[in-house]
């Protein structure tokens, strides 16, 4: 078994990247042309797996496969050692569908809660990166980055990091799409509600590109989608600043319940 350095794949250092206090138990972690063992030893590549690959597999809303799960099972145990490895597959110079598989596993991953989300926020290029995936074409893809920002974004004091690092636009550009599936559209537009929350980021979410299509996503087939739609609607009429933008927008009327049904 041969020792594999670890590639830089960052434009940036990220802090504190070791991956020297793993658990000494084995973990696999498989990538569609690479397999890791992760041991007392740090991590090692099997030669034998470079010629096997593997298929992306779609990222689910209620349950992950069993690959993904055992992806997930050894980010949750073997911690930032693990969380590092997955951040920087996300690089540009990755093939696509190891970022892809990396983006489902850390979506998964930031499910644990906050101290997993610390885990990848500790990585200062990790929301760009996120971001970036926004401009795929494949919707498992960009469901699955979509769900990790509105995870990172249920932290409040990450919030308008996220809407820095170019969020609100990359958003918008993806529900500018004219085919989206249910999952894309329900996890973006929960980014947008998570970040609605802060008035500071209000009166950028509603703006002339944006608005319109929550309106027509209020009429979407999914609940789900209406309902999150809504949710950021409700959030910018909040504050009185958006007012004349959403009047001009004809979203106060849909906001209003109507009485003579």
């Amino acid at each position: 078994m041969v020792a594999l350095s670890f590639p830089t794949y960052f434009k940036f250092k990220p802090p504190n990247l070791q991956l020297k206090n793993l658990h000494t138990h084995l973990e696999f972690i498989s990538f569609r042309t690479h397999a890791f063992y992760f041991s007392t030893h740090g991590f090692r590549l099997d030669p034998k797996s470079l010629s096997t690959p593997i298929v992306a597999t779609r990222a689910c809303s209620d349950s992950a496969p069993s690959d993904i799960g055992s992806l997930t099972s050894s980010l949750s145990k073997s911690g930032d050692g693990s969380v590092a490895l997955f951040v920087q597959v996300l690089g540009l110079d990755n093939d696509f569908l190891d970022r892809e598989q990396a983006v489902v596993s850390l979506w998964k991953y930031s499910q644990g809660g906050k101290e997993c989300i610390d885990a990848i926020m500790q990585f200062s290029g990790s929301v760009i990166l996120i971001i970036n995936l926004l401009q795929s074409h494949s919707g498992s893809t960009c469901e699955a980055a979509s769900g990790l920002l509105r995870m990172i974004s249920s932290v409040p004091i990450y919030r308008e990091f996220v809407a820095d690092c170019g969020a609100i636009e990359a958003i918008t550009a993806l529900l500018s799409r004219s085919s989206l599936t249910p999952e894309e559209k329900e996890q973006s537009i929960g980014t947008l509600w998570n970040l609605s929350v802060d008035e500071k980021l209000r009166e950028k979410i509603a703006n002339s590109d944006l608005l319109p299509l929550l309106v027509k996503f209020l009429e979407d087939e999914d609940n789900k989608v209406k309902t999150a739609s809504g949710g950021v609607l409700a959030n910018l009429a909040m504050s009185r600043f958006n007012h004349k933008v959403m009047v001009e927008a004809g979203v106060i009327p849909k906001l209003v319940p109507n009485n003579n049904s």
